[in-house]
């Protein structure tokens, strides 16, 4: 009877064991994650997954609400941060462009701070891709609306002929990785530029794919009609180095006819010739600036040397460029650019209805040497442009994370120095 007994105590011993062993937190609960993601949805989010396992919790998150990536980032990074997800072992958040990877944080709760690097954990991915999908990206429409403004300095008597346009486009995700893009241009002011500029008619039509290979290489491809009356397609690639994540390998490829638009009546020659481009990408994280060198065969078969200096601010990007011809026909010319991000800096998305926004960017750029015709290149999408490629810059990230969080430490000194007057107010009286 003794020996049942001790048996009968040994066996509750066991299963109660075995119950405080399943009920500790090895990973996060699921019931929370669905929580979290149903928060960073009601942020604006697209694309978000969760899957906990172990002692670490994995997340992707598209930034579908904020213009600027790395304020999107920021506000996300503060929303898990409340969630309390961060206590749990090693979280990390991977961030996607229409539904590809492009750079993962990881917070390890033993350091208590996020890294960010291009460097994407293949096994990673394999496990959240598993979680179906919250708010996904597919065939939402986005009107967005591209003010352009363009200037040269030819005539001596007059200081700058102009064109002034708004050009809208119709962009949609149908796939992971894709765009579609229709533009249409509208102009409002034309001196100088021609009578085809004076008509209503098609800017940039693209269908394109981004990708993501092996050995962090990602990348473009494009279809369609380009700018500076171009046809055709090309494909785009970076390469970010673990070891030297300041050091960047950029290069692309294009075969391009020429068009035009007359109206809506498109015309194209049948020939398709191949054009490319190869560089360094320098970037110094102390003062924010990228320094690009590289060789390209630019759209009248000329090739060259470009080399750029681009500072990057919070809302805006300048940069300065000279270029430099191996033939004798093109002179060297210089000049500079910028970007400005154009606000609402946040946008809400009514479900499936189109959206209606302004551009990520608007710029402009002013050729010193009045080149008229050597130079030229074309871009694949018309979001293109210096400020937009800095966007996943792991640098660029972590500084607007940086920020964000000594606006909120500055916010709550402010509260309390608030409540502290109040009280001695209050014990006045």
């Amino acid at each position: 009877m003794f020996d049942k007994r001790i048996t009968c105590v040994f066996c509750k011993g066991l299963i109660l064991t075995a119950f405080l062993l399943c009920a500790c937190p090895c990973g996060y609960a699921q019931g929370d994650l669905e929580t979290l993601k149903t928060a960073l949805k009601e942020q604006g989010f697209s694309n978000i997954r969760a899957v906990s396992e172990d002692s670490l919790t994995v997340l992707t998150i598209q930034n579908d609400a904020y213009k600027l990536q790395a304020s999107g980032i920021a506000a996300a990074i503060r929303t898990l941060e409340e969630d309390g997800v961060l206590n749990e072992g090693v979280v990390k958040l991977i961030v996607l462009d229409y539904d590809v990877p492009q750079v993962t944080l990881t917070y390890d709760s033993k350091v208590g701070d996020w890294d960010v690097s291009h460097h994407l954990e293949r096994s990673d991915w394999k496990l959240v891709r598993r979680d179906r999908k919250t708010s996904s990206s597919f065939g939402k429409v986005d009107i967005v609306v591209y003010p352009q403004v363009s200037l040269m300095n030819l005539i001596i008597t007059q200081v700058y002929q102009s064109l002034w346009q708004l050009s809208p486009a119709i962009e949609m995700t149908l796939w992971p990785g894709s765009k579609v893009s229709y533009q249409v241009k509208f102009p409002i002011w034309n001196d100088g530029y021609g009578a085809s500029e004076d008509k209503i008619h098609p800017g940039m039509i693209t269908l394109s794919q981004r990708f993501r290979l092996p050995l962090d290489i990602t990348g473009k491809a494009a279809v369609g009609v380009f700018a500076n009356n171009r046809y055709g397609f090309g494909i785009e690639m970076q390469k970010r180095f673990s070891f030297a994540p300041w050091l960047m390998l950029e290069g692309g490829f294009r075969m391009l006819g020429l068009c035009y638009f007359e109206g809506f009546n498109f015309h194209m020659s049948k020939e398709l010739e191949p054009f490319w481009n190869v560089g360094l990408n320098f970037y110094w994280p102390r003062v924010d600036t990228e320094f690009k060198l590289k060789a390209e065969k630019f759209l009248l078969a000329d090739i060259g040397a470009k080399a750029e200096m681009i500072r990057h601010f919070r809302y805006c990007s300048i940069g300065f460029y000279v270029e430099k011809g191996f033939n004798t026909y093109a002179h060297t010319n210089g000049g500079f650019r910028f970007q400005i991000a154009l606000p609402p800096y946040r946008y809400r998305r009514p479900g499936y209805w189109p959206r209606v926004t302004t551009s990520g960017q608007m710029g402009m750029a002013y050729n010193a040497n009045n080149e008229q015709r050597w130079y030229k290149e074309t871009r694949l999408e018309s979001s293109d442009n210096i400020m937009n490629s800095n966007a996943f810059n792991p640098y660029y990230i972590k500084k607007e994370i940086k920020r964000l969080k000594e606006v909120e430490i500055k916010k709550e000194q402010k509260r309390k120095e608030k409540e502290l007057k109040k009280m001695e107010k209050q014990n006045k009286n």
